[in-house]
């Protein structure tokens, strides 16, 4: 199975697979953390389906959205024909524009396959930033995650409008790559079909990429251990959610 990270096979199912009680939390917390930093304009880069674009929208702000995905960009102009898109690289991406904020959430750096397209994105973040601008980075924690949950596999249920779907997955860690594979059994408007998705996280080293934000010219004001404005604990936390700044 290729892995491509782009959502292409799940794109249609993307929102309806998500932990929303989880979502609607951070949400809330990067609309509160946009409201303190009094941020106007945003761009997300790797916005997906619009889980996060659509919410801040809807809080008054200018949010553009970015992504390398088509089918999952053509799921955000299902639900909003007006809302600006990007169908880009992040690590390559040029917009004759900067902006307030630029968020990239829900682990969208480490599906690059390297560190050095890291590297790139970073930069292209700063470029694009207008001064003293906000930058909101959401990573997972892989030390955390992989001692919990290499090889292990899950399985879950959801109703669908006219059916229902049961997903079972499987997490491991191969080389240098965490690897979440899907495995979707649908049963729609009385048709039966099955897809996978599998996601390739690059392990990265936390402290390379500390220093890679202050040498790029980012002020780290606070890492927080979720989506939700949770301690970091280095021991217990899952995420590593960053807010910097432009320096």
């Amino acid at each position: 199975m290729n892995i491509n990270n782009d959502f292409s096979s799940s794109a249609k199912y993307y929102d309806i697979m998500q932990d929303n009680s989880r979502f609607r939390k951070s949400v809330k917390f990067v609309i509160k953390t946009l409201k303190e930093k009094k941020i106007t304009s945003v761009l997300e880069l790797g916005c997906g389906s619009g889980y996060y674009l659509f919410p801040i929208k809807n809080a008054g702000y200018n949010i553009e959205g970015l992504d390398i995905g088509k089918n999952i960009l053509n799921e955000v102009k299902k639900k909003d024909k007006v809302v600006k898109l990007y169908l880009e690289d992040m690590s390559k991406f040029k917009i004759d524009k900067k902006f307030d904020s630029i968020i990239c959430l829900n682990s969208s750096l480490v599906l690059l396959p390297d560190f050095t397209l890291m590297k790139k994105t970073l930069k292209k973040v700063h470029e694009h930033l207008n001064d003293s601008g906000l930058f909101m980075l959401d990573v997972p924690n892989h030390e955390v995650e992989i001692k919990e949950s290499n090889n292990t596999q899950d399985s879950e249920k959801f109703k669908l409008k006219n059916g229902v779907m049961h997903v079972v997955y499987r997490d491991y860690k191969k080389e240098n790559k965490w690897i979440a594979e899907e495995k979707c059994f649908v049963n729609e408007n009385g048709k039966y079909f099955e897809f996978e998705e599998k996601f390739a996280e690059l392990i990265f080293n936390p402290n390379k990429l500390e220093k890679e934000l202050k040498k790029i010219g980012f002020n780290i004001e606070v890492m927080y251990g979720g989506r939700s404005g949770e301690n970091f604990n280095k021991n217990r936390s899952r995420r590593r959610f960053y807010i910097c700044k432009k320096s």
